[in-house]
């Protein structure tokens, strides 16, 4: 990689296409010698887990009702303090 002072603005490569499209950030997009953290690209740091070796009783552990305001079941009472926080994906 040959470290510049100059970078390729992500306005200009659009146009030099000519078409519409959903372009990923490319390293030569960020001005040399600068931080990730600075850019506008920076990551947020978000993770999930999901572990259950030996299957699962699906019934228990999705709600009956959609939507925010559900009742949490038996199994999920533990995260009812984090209800805002919580998103409940089924059907995969």
């Amino acid at each position: 990689m040959f470290i510049t002072k100059k970078h390729l603005p992500r306005r200009t490569f659009l146009k030099g296409v000519g078409a519409t499209m959903a372009l990923p950030l490319l390293d030569a997009m960020i001005p040399a010698h600068t931080a990730l953290a600075q850019t506008a690209a920076a990551p947020t740091l978000r993770a999930g887990f999901i572990y259950m070796p030996h299957g699962a009783v699906m019934n228990q552990w999705t709600p009956e009702k959609t939507g925010t305001d559900f009742e949490f079941t038996p199994i999920l009472k533990a995260l009812e303090p984090f209800r805002k926080q919580v998103t409940i994906v089924s059907g995969l």
